[in-house]
């Protein structure tokens, strides 16, 4: 159960320092995903000849579509949720996003007979429950642009996860998830270069407003980043999706935690019943994954 725990810290660092750049910092989230993506896929690069290993079945027939399918999705909701995150604040952000370990449950419960343990589905329905008292308001049924972007990137991300699962065999999680950031960092590269400029979609990108310390929180980003992917990945492997997004709950909560201690945001006794709640869930799902 530790690696989930560990992927669970690694996102919640990275959500903030992703607020951070964006907002404070002013990178922009169409720069920041391209260096975001660069970095990904050189840091696993250079991890590639310790802990990759593909499957040359791999890169045939419908496993080939489904890792094209893999990038293409990724690539979509990579450009929701961090235009996202530039544009709300990490509440917001977080109001939505809560459900994704919901709808990320009920879709792999659905799609995945391995997935279908009815201890673990109470467990993680109940968990998602917390959260979302945890974070009810009486506006959070009105959204705006951004946000609309936000639910689709809620519906996007578990067809991803399901996908991921389906192929997770042919691959060790650093080399899937290589794959993966140099499929999206060339479709976004097409995409903002020529793409959305010739449509007169987006203007020009350019990087030379950026200073050394947005490259290094950059950095400092994707190493999360790949700490967080590669263990979830992992997770996904060894103990399913469902129990890994039952115990990657605790990530909004964590995030609202870490909000209060580094962005000043205000304190919530809500999120502390939820926290409780959440571990309390983890624990019986631990439980009955192992028995």
């Amino acid at each position: 159960m530790l690696v989930p725990i560990i992927a669970a810290f690694a996102a919640v660092g990275g959500i903030i320092a992703d607020k951070i750049i964006l907002t404070y910092q002013k990178f922009g989230h169409r720069q920041f995903i391209i260096i975001l993506f660069l970095f990904l896929f050189l840091l696993c690069a250079v991890l590639y000849p310790f802990f990759g290993k593909i499957d040359l079945l791999a890169f045939s027939g419908k496993y080939l579509i489904l890792l094209l399918l893999i990038i293409l999705i990724g690539s979509i909701y990579n450009v929701l949720y961090y235009h996202g995150i530039e544009k709300e604040r990490i509440s917001e952000v977080e109001l939505i996003t809560m459900l994704t370990p919901l709808s990320t449950i009920v879709m792999a419960s659905i799609f995945l007979q391995t997935e279908r343990n009815i201890h673990i589905f109470v467990a993680g329905l109940i968990a998602c429950l917390a959260l979302i008292f945890a974070h009810l308001r009486r506006h959070h049924l009105s959204f705006d642009n951004f946000q609309k972007g936000l639910l689709i990137y809620l519906l996007l991300y578990p067809i991803e996860a399901i996908l991921i699962k389906n192929i997770l065999f042919l691959y060790s999680p650093l080399a899937l998830y290589m794959i993966r950031t140099l499929g999206i960092l060339i479709i976004m590269s097409i995409w903002f270069f020529l793409v959305a400029p010739a449509l007169k979609y987006e203007p020009e990108i350019h990087f030379s407003h950026l200073k050394a310390k947005n490259y290094a929180t950059a950095f400092f980003i994707s190493s999360l980043a790949v700490v967080q992917m590669v263990l979830t990945y992992l997770a996904y492997s060894n103990y399913g999706i469902v129990f890994t997004t039952i115990v990657l709950t605790l990530t909004p909560v964590l995030v609202y935690a870490g909000s209060m201690l580094i962005l000043k945001e205000k304190f919530k006794k809500r999120i502390i019943l939820s926290a409780i709640i959440i571990l309390l869930c983890i624990l019986y799902a631990h439980f009955s994954f192992v028995v």
